[in-house]
């Protein structure tokens, strides 16, 4: 400890400055790193949510160590006249939001060519996402006005003993959706590889 003192007491008015500069630096952006760490963490989340946590560990739409929290729920910081507030709401957020719409911009944040994707399989399953979500009529001249939440609502909150991040087929024909869809000859329209029950779970065991 002396020597520090001793080789501070030796600097240059220039040197001591620059040492100095450099220690509110790296401790200011220390602190930011902290407090931001802190911010975004699951754990701190589960304080309030202890039941939800726990079912966006398990997930299987988004891996756990790269999608959190964080990346689903935080509101974008508004621009302010107050510049220190502003880098500071970038830098250590705090306002976060569940509401449809939000969440709605950062699922296409992330993948913004699903709504123009004609035809995707994934997993057995064609789905046609530019039919779904395009703000025009549809085949039966309805008005498609979806949302990715609506059909992939349980993405990261799943309550059922298997999670998943795949649509549950009920809710393919709820209202006024796939009415004529509603008949066992119609499978092959979006499930085009038919598999047995058996073959389906032999993975699993």
């Amino acid at each position: 400890m002396n020597f520090i003192i001793n080789r501070l007491k030796n600097m240059s008015k220039e040197g001591l400055l620059g040492f100095i500069l450099l220690a509110v630096i790296f401790g200011v952006g220390g602190f930011v790193v902290i407090a931001r760490t802190v911010n975004t963490s699951p754990s701190q989340c589960a304080t309030c949510h202890p039941d939800l946590v726990p079912l966006w560990a398990s997930s299987q739409g988004h891996p756990s160590e790269k999608v959190t929290c964080y990346e689903c729920h935080t509101k974008d910081v508004e621009v302010e006249i107050n510049l220190l507030t502003y880098v500071r709401d970038l830098a250590v957020p705090e306002r976060y939001s569940s509401d449809r719409e939000h969440i709605e911009e950062h699922c296409l944040g992330c993948h913004d060519g699903i709504p123009m994707a004609e035809t995707e399989h994934k997993q057995f399953i064609r789905i046609n996402h530019k039919a779904h979500l395009s703000k025009e009529l549809d085949y039966d001249g309805k008005m498609q006005m979806l949302s990715c939440l609506d059909c992939h609502r349980t993405i990261a909150h799943d309550y059922s003993l298997n999670p998943t991040s795949r649509p549950l087929m009920v809710g393919c024909f709820t209202g006024d959706c796939h009415v004529e869809d509603r008949n066992p000859d119609n499978c092959r329209r979006c499930h085009y590889q038919q598999m047995d029950m058996g073959e389906a779970f032999a993975d699993k065991e």
